[in-house]
C-alpha cells in the first residue's frame, strides 16, 4: 500500500516544483509565505500600553501565518514622533504609538516640546485606535473649582516628555495665561504628582484616564489607586468646555472635550468636564499597504485575547479600535481602511 501511494505524491511534487521553476505558478502561493517582522514603537516597559502589545506580539504566531509585530521599548509618544520623522530609513518598516494632538504639535512646532516643525508628521496615517483619554487635575482643596483657581497654588503633572501627562497640561496652562501666575509648576511624573499631592506640596495633581469612544468602559492609570487608597476626600477639577474649545479654534488644536457624568468615576458626586484625546498606532503612508491590512485585522482579532491580561486590551472593541479611521478617513492608512472595511466597521 505504501509503494502505491507514494509514488503518485512523488510525482505531483515534481510536477509542483516544475511548474514554479518555471514561473507557472508565483513562488509564495506554492510554499509558506516569508516571516515579516515590523516593530511597533510603543512606550517604557514598564508601561500598561507596552504590555499590551507585548501580550499581542507573544500572541501573533498562533493567530497569523506570517506577521510578527514587535513591541519596542521607548520613551514614550513623544520620542516616538520625533524618532519617525527624523530617520526616513524606518518608514516601511515600523509603526508608531502617538495621538491625534501630538501629531498635531509635532507638525505645528509647538514650543518648547517641539522648537521646530516636524514636516514630514503630515505624512503619518492612522492604523486603528488605542483609546481615548480624558486627562483631569485632582485635588484635596474644595475651593478649587476650575482651573482659574490654580491662581496663587502648586500644581503638578507628570513629566514633560509624556505627553497625555506633562505636555497637554502645560500647553493648556501657558495657552490660558494661568502658568505664571502659579505658585510653582512641577512636572514629577505620575506617580510622584499625586504623592506631592497627598504630602500637601502642591494643591492640585494630573490624571489620566483611558476608555472606549462611548466611555462604556472606562481604565485609570495605576496612580488613581494611589488616591484612593489614602481614603481622604478629594474632587475633580471641571475644564469648562470653553477653556478647551477656545484653545482649539485659537491654534488648530484638537483637543476633545471629555464629560464624565456623575460617578462614572469612584467619588465622583458631580458630573465634570475636562481634555483628551485619541490615541492611535499610526505609520507613515510609505508603510505597506499590506501589512497595514494586515496588521488592522490581527489587531481585531487579538483585542479579547489582550483584554484578558491587560486593561487597554478591553478597550479594543472592533469599533473602538476602528473609531479613528472611521471618523477621518482621510487621514487614515488605506491599507488599515481597507480591512476595517470589510469587517464591516468602517
Amino acid at each position: 500500500m505504501n509503494a502505491t501511494v507514494s509514488r503518485p505524491r512523488r510525482r505531483v511534487l515534481s510536477i509542483g516544483a516544475l511548474a514554479v521553476l518555471h514561473g507557472l505558478v508565483d513562488p509564495r502561493s506554492a510554499l509558506a509565505q516569508e516571516i515579516k517582522k515590523v516593530r511597533i514603537l510603543m512606550t517604557p516597559e514598564q508601561s500598561g500600553v507596552y504590555h499590551a502589545y507585548a501580550i499581542m506580539q507573544a500572541r501573533a504566531e498562533e493567530n497569523h501565518g506570517w506577521l510578527r509585530p514587535i513591541a519596542v521599548e521607548t520613551g514614550g509618544f513623544n520620542y516616538n514622533v520625533n524618532y519617525i520623522a527624523k530617520n526616513p530609513a524606518q518608514w516601511t518598516g515600523t509603526m508608531l504609538g502617538s495621538a491625534n494632538v501630538l501629531e498635531w504639535a509635532a507638525q505645528k512646532g509647538v514650543a518648547p516640546f517641539y522648537p521646530d516643525p516636524l514636516p514630514a508628521i503630515a505624512d503619518l496615517r492612522v492604523i486603528g485606535g488605542m483609546g481615548g483619554t480624558g486627562n483631569f487635575w485632582v485635588t484635596l482643596d474644595p475651593t478649587i473649582k476650575t482651573p482659574n483657581d490654580f491662581v496663587g497654588k502648586s500644581v503638578a503633572t507628570g513629566l514633560l516628555s509624556q505627553n497625555e501627562w506633562g505636555m497637554y497640561p502645560r500647553m493648556l496652562l501657558d495657552a490660558w495665561g494661568l502658568t505664571p501666575k502659579l505658585r510653582s509648576f512641577n512636572a514629577l511624573g505620575p506617580d510622584k504628582n499625586i504623592d506631592a499631592l497627598l504630602d500637601g506640596k502642591v494643591q492640585a495633581a494630573m490624571m489620566v484616564s483611558f476608555f472606549r469612544p462611548d466611555m462604556g468602559e472606562i481604565s485609570l492609570a495605576a496612580p488613581f489607586n494611589q488616591l484612593l487608597a489614602a481614603n481622604r476626600p478629594f474632587y475633580y477639577v471641571n475644564v469648562p468646555p470653553e477653556m478647551i474649545r477656545s484653545y482649539n479654534q485659537r491654534t488648530g488644536a484638537d483637543f476633545a472635550v471629555r464629560e464624565f457624568k456623575a460617578n462614572a468615576l469612584a467619588k465622583q458626586p458631580n458630573a465634570f468636564t475636562t481634555f483628551g484625546n485619541e490615541m492611535t498606532v499610526s505609520a507613515h503612508k510609505s508603510f505597506p499597504d499590506d501589512l497595514a491590512y494586515e496588521f488592522a485585522k490581527l489587531w481585531v482579532k487579538l483585542g479579547p485575547v489582550v483584554a484578558k491580561y491587560n486593561s487597554l486590551g478591553k478597550l479594543w472593541t472592533p469599533e473602538g479600535i476602528a473609531a479613528p479611521v472611521r471618523s477621518n478617513p482621510a487621514k487614515a492608512h488605506p491599507g488599515a481602511l481597507r480591512a476595517y472595511k470589510e469587517l464591516g466597521l468602517a
